[in-house]
């Protein structure tokens, strides 16, 4: 499969799987856990383009780079090229060979994440992170495929091009969006009682000797598209200390949904909303799991992690470029 590389049997390689994809390799490797799962390298992104010729088309339109106003348009162009192109056989095939091998492992039929992995994410000086999409609960594998040309898509979202132009902007750092590739990673989808970030370091006061978790009820895209407020925990780091809880309402759960490959909104039930949606057991795990993975990546780190079933999956991890 010339594409595809799987988690448990490759080496993590930024320029060709992206940096997400890799420090999930590297978390593997450490013997963390993390969802099972393959990766789509960037290389197949540069076929796909050439392949579709959908590389000339993308020159065209940013030949003349771009201005704040012109950004949702000029997104929507891209956006529609690409989810217009048919991918090429050779892709979706190997992706359909590594989709059949994946439930051969698993053992049952999982739903599915997909994610972006993109070569300018997840670095210490800047993070593109956040900038490209997730898309969740993918069933079937026309879904999956559908899902990789939309993750190809988001690296030319107005999030994503207006990010691009704030760093020319603020750090006189110029990319261009031509140069913006990505890997996709599809994994098996945790289906998470309790979700959450943590931060190796306490982002809102720049204290190294503090860990900060923000966490809530179902899955974590409530926390990262800020569409709720979460309980937020702090530890002291030297040794294992819950320092502060403040409980958030938690008023929305996102959870997967059974009829169709999305996930859905739902009322949190009162009772969970004013308790905290972390055990103290759950707290000491995710220390120590926080104090592997700095000491992993020998930097402070932002991980997000999903725990089903009583265990604890970390999703991705990636240095905090808030840190001063």
């Amino acid at each position: 499969m010339k594409f595809i590389k799987f988690i448990t049997d490759t080496k993590p390689n930024p320029n060709k799987l992206g940096s997400k994809a890799s420090n999930l390799i590297k978390l593997f490797q450490a013997g963390i856990r993390v969802p099972s799962g393959f990766i789509i390298d960037i290389k197949s992104y540069k076929y796909f383009l050439s392949k579709t010729k959908l590389k000339r088309k993308l020159k065209e339109l940013f030949s003349k780079g771009y201005l704040a106003q012109d950004i949702i348009d000029l997104s929507k162009k891209v956006k529609s090229l690409i989810l217009a192109s048919e991918l090429p056989k050779r892709i979706s095939a190997n992706i359909k060979r590594a989709y059949i091998k994946g439930l051969t492992e698993f053992g049952k039929k999982p739903n599915f994440a997909v994610r972006s992995s993109s070569n300018f994410e997840d670095l210490k000086d800047f993070s593109f992170a956040g900038q490209a999409e997730s898309f969740l609960n993918n069933k079937e594998i026309d879904n999956i495929l559908n899902s990789v040309k939309k993750c190809w898509a988001s690296i030319f979202s107005p999030q994503s091009l207006l990010y691009l132009l704030q760093l020319k902007k603020k750090k006189n750092f110029e990319i261009s969006p031509l140069k913006l590739e990505t890997g996709v990673i599809i994994q098996e989808m945790i289906n998470a009682q309790v979700s959450g970030v943590l931060f190796t370091a306490n982002v809102t006061n720049n204290n190294l000797e503090q860990i900060l978790i923000n966490s809530t009820w179902g899955l974590g895209e409530t926390i990262t598209n800020s569409s709720i407020i979460p309980d937020s925990i702090i530890l002291n780091k030297s040794e294992f200390e819950v320092l502060k809880i403040d409980i958030g309402e938690k008023a929305k759960m996102s959870i997967p949904d059974n009829d169709t490959s999305s996930v859905i909104l739902i009322n949190t039930n009162e009772q969970l909303r004013e308790k905290c949606s972390l055990t103290n057991l759950q707290l000491k795990q995710l220390y120590e799991l926080a104090i592997r993975i700095e000491k992993l990546f020998n930097y402070p780190q932002d991980i997000e992690w999903a725990i089903e079933e009583e265990r604890v999956y970390i999703l991705q991890s990636r240095p905090i470029t808030t840190i001063k």
